[in-house]
């Protein structure tokens, strides 16, 4: 009987620590996870791969990968689909039972030289680049980093000017036009002339990092957007809360919606959900949904609460939060 007591003791004692152990095992990966999904280890998991030729010919390659260790930022120089090109991935480690994975970062970078970029213009090739670039990688935003073009081109033509005599003088490539119409008739098709390696190698980096942290932000609202430029009036009671609560700035963006108005229903619904769970209520009409927000008092400046928010107002707010199209103006929303 005394065993038994003792065996069933060391099993409730084995059992226990094995379920202590499984639980720290559940809040590491929990942790772990969270910290993947909210982007602080973004920087670690891309990593750029740069075609060889970047590397080998021309003069960007040393100083860009110095400036790549510097940064602590991960590449691999290897040969690519498409010469002189710089693709990104992000590699995701094992986190507890979920396997490694591998993205493609839908970017597509291309280093030249100014001579290179000169003699595609020249020979009538460049836009056929482009439409290759682009058929193998359909969904990609591309960009054409240029290192010392207009350098290149100064220099070539204070060479003509001092060989004028010579037939096969050359000839400035239509470089203004072509950068014109990239911006103008192209989608997704970018162009950055830089003055140096350095300018190159600082460009290359920054990109980099920042299409590493793109994928963790927080997608932009039109709330979102003119909230950070919502005008407060100087005279504002709670000019600080108004600039400190998100909730606030929003609802003070809402066109023609005054600061004290969006006071009024900030205090009676603090939080963009309290209000959004009254407006999914299945059991309210449109209607009373509409008109929810005007009886609710506003203060004046002495504090006194002397007037209501009023149906048109109410009826701003409303069709404003619930719009179904996103894209619409606020003007429109609210007729």
């Amino acid at each position: 009987m005394v065993e038994e007591k003792k065996r069933q003791r060391e099993e409730n004692k084995l059992m226990k620590e094995a379920i202590k152990a499984q639980k720290a095992e559940q809040k590491k990966y929990a942790k772990e996870k969270d910290e993947w999904e909210s982007g602080k280890h973004a920087l670690k998991s891309i990593v750029a791969e740069i075609d060889s030729t970047i590397i080998e010919t021309g003069s960007v390659g040393g100083t860009l990968l110095t400036r790549f260790a510097e940064k602590g930022l991960k590449y691999r120089v290897q040969a690519n689909p498409i010469k002189g090109s710089i693709l990104w991935k992000m590699e995701v480690p094992q986190i507890g039972q979920d396997p490694a994975s591998v993205a493609e970062v839908p970017y597509i970078l291309f280093v030249l030289q100014a001579e290179e970029f000169c003699d595609l213009i020249s020979s009538g090739f460049f836009w056929d680049h482009v439409r290759l670039v682009q058929d193998r990688y359909p969904t990609f935003t591309v960009c054409y980093v240029t290192n010392k073009l207009m350098n290149y081109i100064n220099k070539c033509e204070r060479a003509q000017y001092r060989n004028a005599p010579n037939v096969n003088s050359w000839k400035r490539p239509p470089v203004e036009e072509v950068l014109c119409k990239l911006a103008t008739h192209h989608v997704k098709v970018h162009s950055r002339q830089c003055t140096d390696e350095a300018e190159v190698a600082e460009h290359v980096v920054g990109l980099t990092s920042s299409l590493a942290n793109c994928r963790f932000r927080k997608p932009l609202s039109w709330l979102s957007v003119h909230a950070n430029g919502a005008v407060i009036p100087k005279n504002f009671i709670d000019k600080d809360l108004a600039k400190k609560d998100t909730w606030m700035k929003a609802l003070i963006a809402i066109p023609k919606v005054q600061p004290r108005f969006a006071l009024a229903i900030w205090k009676k619904y603090s939080t963009m959900r309290s209000l959004l769970k009254v407006y999914m209520d299945s059991t309210k009409t449109v209607r009373e949904k509409e008109l929810l927000l005007q009886d609710l008092m506003c203060e004046d400046r002495v504090g006194e609460e002397s007037r209501r928010l009023g149906p048109v107002c109410s009826r701003r707010v409303y069709r404003t939060l619930m719009a179904e199209d996103g894209a619409v103006e606020a003007d429109a929303a609210a007729e």
